[in-house]
């Protein structure tokens, strides 16, 4: 095991030369614009400024650098992330959850898409309702494709078990809502 790095001015120096061409790189990738590219790399570099004492393996000094790099990515989207409710119009679009029959289940949709944890609804609403490529829902989320992949694939499951719940479907032979009638204790569509 290697000697406890320290924060020496060359040091840094050295850090700096190295690494800032290659994150800087990394982070334009991974955000918008090349201000918050730059904007982050600054704080990256003021996190392994304060932090690099700590790493007792000089060896893991990249893994440790690009670590604090995704995070650092993975925080800015965070700030970005609107808290507000969802709005009716997430699912005002889903006219494939309208029964001929005229049962409306957009009000218990919507009602199960908000009880729905935040990190699954957010993927199922970009992909689903606003219609971004599961690519574009990866980046506004700071995540990769495949966790949105799998977190849209969640959300599903867990919409159809809602749904489940609440009342009993019969499709035709394409597969299409023809009747839904209501469980007891369902929900109130």
């Amino acid at each position: 095991m290697n000697a406890p790095l320290t924060a020496s001015a060359p040091a840094l120096e050295r850090l700096w030369s190295e690494f800032a061409t290659p994150l800087r790189g990394f982070l334009r990738g991974r955000v918008r614009s090349a201000a918050d590219a730059e904007d982050l790399l600054q704080d990256i570099f003021l996190k392994v400024h304060q932090r690099v004492g700590g790493l007792r393996d000089a060896a893991k000094l990249e893994g440790w650098i690009y670590q604090i790099a995704r995070n650092a990515v993975v925080d800015h989207y965070r700030r970005q992330r609107p808290t507000e409710p969802l709005t009716d119009d997430y699912a005002a679009g889903a006219t494939a959850v309208t029964v001929d029959d005229g049962i409306d289940l957009r009000p218990a949709m919507r009602r199960m898409l908000e009880a729905l944890p935040v990190k699954y609804r957010d993927a199922l609403v970009l992909t689903e309702f606003r219609g971004q490529t599961q690519r574009a829902a990866a980046d506004a989320l700071g995540i990769s494709v495949t966790a949105v992949k799998s977190r849209v694939q969640r959300a599903r499951g867990l919409l159809r078990r809602m749904l489940d719940d609440c009342c009993r479907f019969e499709f035709d032979r394409r597969g299409k809502v023809i009747d839904a009638i209501p469980r007891d204790g369902g929900c109130k569509c």
